[in-house]
Formats: structure tokens, C-alpha cells, sequence
């Protein structure tokens, strides 16, 4: 026996006899029972940990870039933990810490279910994307490449550090749940797991939906990136405001704050330097680099195809999507768990990642705009699946069904849901037929049309699903409004009081026979709910510019629904004779409620949220309607 092994031996001998001696002194506690199952959580997992002290600093890359980076590790009464734990990062653009009110705001107090799990035996990372927050170098719009790599080398240095096990995950919502998955396409070796949070899989779709520039969004989020890359100035004394913060203090600091990305970013103050930047020099430095980076709206809004090129001659949305990565994230091994909500701008996007990547994988869908998150313990599904992939906790979490979401006004307590595939297999296309006089039946009717005179001053408001998902205030305090105004200056297309409860849970699709005195026409289409009392609730709704109605079959797996390609050379002018076009709307599952109407709305524009066309007066859209020409909607009813 080694002497360290006979030291060893006799520090547990005596840790034993303690052991026993405290538990004759004290009436013994019960076993917790194990309970592992969908955000519930107990007996496989203890708070160890009652704090975390924290470090700073700089990571050099392959191309001498520096990165900036925050560690924090757990500790038991102001002891920090020595022994190897699992790691869990981040990869933001919104500073990894800044300095507010005098003292540090944290990852952790934006993210008060990582800071927990930290408390349960992890060590956790948050890293300045190159060209933001105290990193070094320039952005060149979002998701450039070389962060991919720079995601690669930070994985395997952690995986490298004396206190890290090498199992190495990842968390983080919108921005920083799709750098989680860049960096799982470069397979770094030690990366186990990921729980990417609102992520999209195609960036056209987000930046084009259906061929329709997102105006607003693009807007807000370059400029409010842009600006927080160079966000204010260091107050005098931030070396006593970063000492004070060294370790962690009791309660959230600004937990309740942040109810939007960008968080304004993350509390409204300067980015914290790192420890070695005693003076805040470096950080200047990094600042003056940060602008010479190009602003996203801009780039984008000169891109207006899926197939057009970037200024270095690539697929300017090919190589900053995951179309063309599924093979690759697929064969890296990384257990997937993807979260999305059925009020974000990326809800389709986070279905098919799900969908088109192959390997460990589970989705999780609740009724959440982009970082509204209620009605599930976090803690308890975080720790399952990392406790799971990093620590190999035998807790089950894999035997579950792989798909758990939320139905919108389903009986209390029967909200949540599982299935083992998507789309439902008992959820039935049904049609709608759009019929005379604005009303929705289950069969077609006589032939006839209407007519629509597009008002270019029609919209859905500034609290939505694309504002919320790029800056704006949208969530459970800035909810959908009353629609009817809305729907007032558009073409409505309403069922008869239903006669029992419709649960619709899918991807509804909407084929329109049309003609119109414009050679384009933007088709904007809402599914509502209407009340007795006449009150129209937001659904879910479909963008495509008629322009870009040609069908290609699509590059991965997409449930049959209409794929529009959006090359530039796919684009068809409209005229007088009636097409057919057909499009899906984004996901939703849904209970119509006995009583209510289900509503379809069509309109021209979507003023203050899209790029509208540059016609010089309003165009003239008619719907045709017959057997021949049938319009209709279609909505997967859970049978």
C-alpha cells in the first residue's frame, strides 16, 4: 500500500467512526424514495453545495483571438470543491457578467435553475462570443464559423482542467442554444450533452419566413447587439464591485429582470474584464476591435434569397443553418435535449432539429414565447438529463417517451402531454373549407369568390411572437391581444359554435385558390380561437410571399408540408388566372373549447413587423372558392 493509499485509509476510518458516532447521537433520517420522471425529480441528486466562487480569464484560440471566459465552482462553506466535477457552459453574445448597481450580475442570476444545479455538484463556464462583450475580435453578422471552432477548443480545455471530469455539457436559450449546437457539429470529444433552448434549424426561415424580411426583428437585434458590443463605461471603483462579487451572495440579484433577449444586455451595465485586467485596458482593446464588426440587419437585408451568397462567395444561410449540419451532429454522439415554445419565432425550427438529428435526443414544447418558462420545474429536468450524460446516474431519464408538450387550454392538470413520434399519429388532417359569407365548413360549397382589398395598415401589434423572439416584450405580461380590431381589416373565414372541445395538435396547413391585380401579394394567415362573448385569441399563423409559391421537395425530413425553396429563379409573378398556394402554419397544440369558433385570417401585411412590398397602391387579392378550386384550411385534430 502507497503512503497516500494508507493516509487515505486511515482519513476514512476516521470519517467512519464520526459517522456513526453522529448517528447514534441523532434519530436516523428516513431514505428519500427515488422518483424520476418528467420534471420530477428526488432521491437521486442532493444539494451538496451552499455557494460558488468565481473566476475570470482570458482563453487565446488557434488564430490568437482572446476569449473571454467566467468560471464558477462550487464550494461548502466558503471551501471550494477539489475534487473533479462535470462542466457546463455557455457561449453568449450578451455578456457572460456585467457590472450593475456595484456589483457583479451573474449567468447564474439570469439563469437562477443553473445556478441550482451548480449546488448539486457542477462547475459552470460563460463565454464572451468573439467580437462581444470582453472578448477579443469582430463579428461578422451571427453564428460566424469561427465561433464553431472557438466552441470546439473551449470544450476541450475545460475537458483538460484538473477540476473537470472531462464530461463537458452545455446550456442556454435563443443565441445560446444554437451556439450549443454549432459547437456539437464540430464533435469535440469531451462534449456529452446539450439542452439548446429556443434554437432555430434553417436562418432563412427566421429571416425570411416565407420569403417576408422580418424588419423589425432583424432591426432591433443588430442594433441592439451592435450597441451592447460597446456598452457603457467601467464605473471607477469595478475592482471593488468584482471583489464583492467573487463569490456567490444569498438571494437573486436581478433574477426577475431579464424577460427579453438581449437582456438590455444582461442588466443594463458595462461587461465585467476579466480578473486580469486590473486597469479595464484590455477590455478597451477588445471594445475597439468589436468596431469593425458588421451589423446583422444590414447583411441580411441585402440577402434576400435561401440561395443567395454572402461576400466570401458561401451560402450566406447554409453555412449558419443546420440544414446541410444534420449529418454531422447526428454522428457526433452529443445527447440532444431540444426546448422550444409554441409562441416563439423558432418553434418549427426547434421540431425539426429534433426531427432531422439523428441520435440521444428528447424534445420538450410548452406554452412559452422565447424566454417565458413557467409551468415546469427546471431544476428537476436539468438535473435528470445532465445527472444522466455527465455523471452516468442510472435515473431513467432515457425510458421516457422522447416528446413531452403542453396543451393551450386543456383541462387544469391535463396540460401535459407525451408521445413517442411527431406528428401525432392520431392527430387527422381535417378540412375546413372556406365558404360564403366568411364561414368555415366540412364541405366545399357553391363556386364563387371574394374580394380583398389589402390595407397595408393592418398588424398583429409590437408584442408577438417575432418582436419577442429578437429583443421585443412579448410573454406573460405582454400576451396577444384582443385580435377583432385586427381582424376588422382583414379577410376572416369563421366556423359555427363548436359543439365540443377540438384539440389541434400539429402543424396546420392552408391551400388558397387566388388571383390578384398585382404581380405579388403577401400572404399573412392567422389561425385564431373566437369566444362567445366575441373576444379573437391568437393561435398560431403562416407567412409566404405569393411570389414564392413554387414547391420543391424539401432537403430533410418535413411531415409532407409545403416546402418553398426561395431561389431566386423559383420566383413566379401572379396574374389574373387563379393559382394555388399552400402553405403550413407554425405548430401548435391547441384545445378549441366547446362553445368557441375557429377563425382563419388572411391579410396583406403586417405593418411594423415586416418588410411590406414597395406597391404603389394596395393590391386587389380574390379567394376562389368551389370543388374544383377548393381553399380550405387544414388542422390536425387529435382523434
Amino acid at each position: 500500500m502507497s503512503r497516500w493509499s494508507a493516509v487515505r485509509a486511515i482519513v476514512m476510518s476516521i470519517a467512519t467512526v464520526a459517522v456513526v458516532d453522529v448517528a447514534a447521537a441523532q434519530p436516523a433520517r428516513p431514505v428519500e424514495a427515488k422518483v424520476s420522471t418528467f420534471a420530477e425529480y428526488r432521491g437521486y441528486s442532493s444539494r451538496q453545495y451552499d455557494g460558488w466562487a468565481r473566476g475570470s480569464r482570458y482563453l487565446t484560440m488557434r488564430d490568437g483571438v482572446r476569449i473571454a471566459i467566467d468560471l464558477y465552482r462550487p464550494t461548502r462553506r466558503g471551501v471550494v470543491e477539489a475534487a473533479p466535477l462535470p462542466v457546463l457552459w455557455t457561449h453568449t453574445p450578451y455578456f457572460r457578467s456585467t457590472i450593475v448597481g456595484g456589483r457583479l450580475a451573474t449567468m447564474l442570476d439570469y439563469f437562477p435553475w443553473i445556478d441550482e444545479i451548480l449546488r448539486h455538484g457542477y462547475v459552470i463556464g460563460a463565454v464572451d462570443v468573439r467580437g462581444t462583450g470582453a472578448s477579443f475580435g469582430t463579428t461578422d453578422g451571427v453564428f460566424q464559423p469561427a465561433e464553431a471552432g472557438d466552441a470546439y477548443e473551449i470544450t476541450e480545455w475545460l475537458a483538460a482542467q484538473p477540476w473537470s471530469t472531462g464530461k463537458i455539457g452545455m446550456f442556454g436559450l435563443s443565441y445560446l442554444g444554437i451556439t450549443q449546437l454549432f459547437a456539437a457539429g464540430q464533435a469535440p470529444p469531451h462534449l456529452e450533452a446539450i439542452m439548446p433552448e429556443m434554437a432555430y434549424f434553417d436562418f432563412y426561415d427566421f429571416a425570411y419566413p416565407g420569403g417576408i424580411f422580418q424588419f423589425w426583428s432583424l432591426f432591433n437585434w443588430g442594433m441592439s447587439t451592435q450597441q451592447s458590443s460597446i456598452h457603457g463605461a467601467l464605473p471607477g471603483d469595478f475592482r471593488s464591485a468584482l471583489a464583492r462579487s467573487a463569490r456567490s451572495a444569498p438571494g437573486p440579484f436581478v433574477r426577475s429582470r431579464c424577460v427579453k433577449v438581449p437582456c438590455a444586455p444582461m442588466g443594463g451595465g458595462p461587461v465585467a474584464p476579466v480578473d486580469e485586467d486590473s486597469t479595464g485596458q484590455l477590455l478597451a482593446a477588445a471594445q475597439a476591435e468589436h468596431l469593425r464588426g458588421r451589423n446583422v440587419f444590414g447583411i441580411y437585408q441585402a440577402l434576400p434569397f435561401r440561395n443567395s451568397t454572402g461576400a466570401n462567395g458561401a451560402s450566406a444561410y447554409g453555412e449558419r443553418s443546420f440544414v446541410e449540419l444534420t449529418g454531422k451532429l447526428g454522428r457526433s454522439g452529443v445527447a440532444m435535449y431540444h426546448v422550444g415554445g409554441w409562441y416563439d419565432g423558432f418553434t418549427n425550427g426547434t421540431i425539426f432539429l429534433h426531427a432531422n438529428v439523428d441520435g440521444p435526443k428528447k424534445l420538450l414544447l410548452g406554452p412559452w414565447f422565447h424566454t417565458d418558462q413557467h409551468g415546469i420545474d427546471r431544476v428537476a429536468e436539468g438535473l435528470r438529463w445532465f445527472d444522466y450524460w455527465l455523471k452516468g446516474v442510472d435515473n431513467g431519464v432515457m425510458n421516457d417517451d422522447p416528446i413531452h408538450y403542453w396543451t393551450i387550454d386543456a383541462p387544469p392538470g391535463r396540460e401535459w402531454r407525451s408521445a413517442k413520434t411527431w406528428p401525432l399519429p392520431n392527430a387527422v388532417p381535417t378540412d375546413f373549407f372556406l365558404q360564403p359569407a366568411g364561414s368555415l365548413a366540412a364541405a366545399a360549397g357553391p363556386p364563387g369568390t371574394d374580394t380583398y382589398r389589402v390595407d397595408l395598415t393592418t398588424s398583429l401589434g409590437q408584442n408577438n411572437r417575432w418582436t419577442g423572439t429578437a429583443g421585443g416584450a412579448a410573454g406573460p405580461f405582454t400576451d396577444y391581444p384582443d385580435l377583432a380590431g385586427s381582424d376588422a381589416k382583414a379577410l376572416t373565414y369563421t366556423s359555427g359554435p363548436l359543439p365540443a372541445t377540438v384539440e389541434v395538435t400539429g402543424h396546420p396547413v392552408v391551400h388558397l385558390w387566388m388571383s390578384a391585380d398585382a404581380p405579388d401579394v403577401d400572404l399573412h394567415v392567422v389561425l385564431s380561437e373566437v369566444s362567445p362573448g366575441g373576444r379573437v385569441e391568437y393561435v398560431t399563423e403562416g407567412q409566404l410571399r405569393a411570389s414564392h409559391r413554387a414547391l420543391h421537395q424539401p432537403p430533410y425530413r418535413r411531415f409532407g408540408l409545403p416546402y418553398h425553396r426561395s431561389h431566386q429563379d423559383d420566383l413566379t409573378p401572379l396574374d389574373a388566372d387563379p393559382v394555388e398556394v399552400a402553405l403550413d402554419l407554425t405548430a401548435t397544440s391547441k384545445m378549441f373549447r366547446q362553445g368557441h369558433r375557429i377563425r382563419l385570417s388572411i391579410r396583406g401585411a403586417d405593418q411594423g413587423n415586416f418588410g411590406a412590398l414597395g406597391s404603389a397602391s394596395p393590391p386587389r387579392l380574390v379567394i376562389h372558392r368551389s370543388a374544383a378550386q377548393p381553399s380550405r384550411l387544414v388542422l390536425p385534430i387529435v382523434r
